[in-house]
């Protein structure tokens, strides 16, 4: 997440606020006390920041509930380590839960400071002198806007010049959704503990959370086989496990063939840039296959692919391209159609011609995806097949509309992708891949600079890539998205992601993909 990833486990779970309490119900039951789970996670915090941050002057915002007790052992480990800390409690000593009570008791035992807020509070004096406000006012459990003094110190947290780290979520912040509901801690960093929350990736209460680093606590394993996450998210470590492996002695062939069918009469960079994401994925051969008057630019353009001349008319694909690109299709590993192809009037038709004549898997992006409005076509890539739409051309195949799609983004993926028996990766923030069968993952990686026409059309590329060399559908989708938003950070490192080009996302990837080849 953010900056900071793992370089350890494959995935993360995302959890609802209740499936927390599951987990945490799972482990005491396990043998594991909610004061252990407390003293790791206010620990892990310290340590996180003492690692990164050094001993920073700090004030620590504590809240009655366990979000402040994990607060209140921050405070402790790292005035043990040597940092000038300060507790301001924020609820009367009566109104703290009991385990946070205890991490009161603790604090002051070890000498540390601790004061509790009586009365009104002026914003502009809490910070004063503070390096580091640590926000634990509330994690999980809010539901409503903050009022009060809680309001008063996020808005002091807001004001200050001091950097702010929240401990598992930006206090203000509802943690099932990515709504707003009032004033919130606009956090430097978070640190979840141990999982992640829909709130840290749906938009746009994720834009509260800046960078969203990981702390490590030790749930019992068993104790969360049963619980069912609201999605997953891949680590730099998972994406490496699911690159498809390349043999020393392998050959062209080895690498899988890729036929990509794309392109029309102006829109001919498309297909050339799902082409070179294709390559970049490590594709043995690619053929294009493009209207015949696209010819001389995509071989002058792309002289790494074979090229298919096909019929057309005005520009855009004619209806039955089957003679020509048969015998392509009986050669391919994997089929990727769609970019640019528009939708001239045959286009659907010599669509769903190649979709009823390739019996391997398939990523299906842009113009090719109106053709899937018909049931019979839908059907017959059941099981075989990569969609990749906006939410604009999701809304043409069910009967949402784009604003009822983006409010619910994950539901509809993945009931889309479970009705239909396909692999769905529903483009925007955050980009939501829905595996039937195979769970639901919402994509860590990515900026604006991808915001821009013809990064999809290297998306599909990617993933039609790694679809010939061997990877399984889902492994596919995931990788492709999280490589595709891994190369427009690394490219935004040394320059703006606003300046991004397709092209510039390309030349990025080789970068992204070494990064992942060497994650450890």
């Amino acid at each position: 997440m953010g900056k900071e990833r793992s370089t350890e486990r494959s995935e993360y779970l995302v959890l609802t606020a209740t499936k927390q309490r599951e987990a945490d119900g799972a482990a005491e039951r396990a043998g594991v006390a909610r004061e252990r789970l407390m003293e790791a996670a206010g620990s892990g915090a310290a340590d996180w920041i003492l690692e990164r941050l050094g001993r920073p002057k700090t004030l620590v915002l504590v809240g009655p509930g366990g979000n402040g007790g994990d607060g209140l052992v921050l405070a402790r480990r790292m005035a043990a380590a040597g940092a000038e800390v300060e507790a301001l409690i924020a609820a009367p000593e009566e109104r703290l839960s009991d385990l946070t009570r205890l991490m009161h008791e603790r604090l002051v035992e070890s000498g540390g400071r601790a004061k509790f807020i009586e009365g009104g509070i002026d914003p502009d004096r809490i910070p004063e002198g503070a390096e580091l406000i640590v926000d634990s006012l509330f994690g999980t459990g809010m539901n409503r806007p903050l009022g009060g003094v809680y309001r008063d110190l996020v808005g002091a947290a807001n004001a200050s010049d001091a950097s702010v780290v929240s401990l598992d979520l930006p206090s203000g912040l509802p943690s099932d959704s990515g709504a707003i509901i009032g004033e919130a801690v606009r956090a430097d960093v978070t640190l979840a503990m141990e999982f992640l929350k829909p709130a840290h990736l749906l938009f746009p209460s994720s834009s509260y959370c800046g960078d969203v680093a990981v702390v490590p606590i030790d749930y019992p394993e068993g104790a969360l086989k049963r619980i069912d996450p609201f999605a997953r998210v891949l680590t730099g470590s998972g994406a490496r496990d699911l690159l498809p492996q390349r043999r020393p002695d392998g050959h062209k062939g080895t690498f899988g063939r890729l036929l990509v069918v794309a392109g029309s009469t102006g829109m001919s960079g498309a297909a050339i840039l799902c082409c070179r994401g294709a390559l970049c994925a490590g594709a043995g051969l690619v053929t294009l296959a493009v209207p015949e008057s696209l010819l001389p630019i995509v071989e002058a353009s792309l002289p790494e692919a074979v090229t298919i001349p096909l019929p057309e008319e005005d520009g855009h694909l004619a209806p039955n391209p089957l003679k020509r690109l048969a015998p392509a299709l009986s050669r391919a590993d994997a089929v990727a159609i769609g970019p640019g192809l528009s939708r001239g009037d045959g286009v659907k038709e010599a669509v769903a011609s190649v979709l009823s004549s390739h019996h391997g898997p398939y990523v299906i992006d842009a113009d090719a995806i109106a053709a899937l409005a018909d049931p019979d076509i839908l059907s017959r890539i059941a099981g075989r097949a990569v969609l990749t739409p906006h939410p604009g051309e999701l809304s043409g195949l069910i009967d949402l509309s784009t604003d009822e799609i983006d409010r619910d983004r994950v539901e509809v993926a993945r009931r889309f992708a479970a009705d239909n028996n396909i692999v769905l990766l529903l483009k925007g923030r955050p980009t939501v891949i829905a595996i039937p069968g195979g769970g639901l993952y919402l994509n860590p990686t990515g900026n604006t600079g991808l915001a821009t026409g013809g990064s999809g059309d290297v998306l599909t590329g990617l993933i039609g890539g790694f679809l010939a060399g061997g990877a399984p559908l889902g492994d596919a989708a995931l990788l492709g998205a999280y490589l595709h938003g891994l190369a427009a950070e690394l490219y935004a490192r040394d320059r703006s992601e606003r300046s991004l080009t397709p092209s510039d996302l390309v030349d990025a990837l080789p970068y992204a993909i070494r990064e992942v080849e060497r994650w450890s």
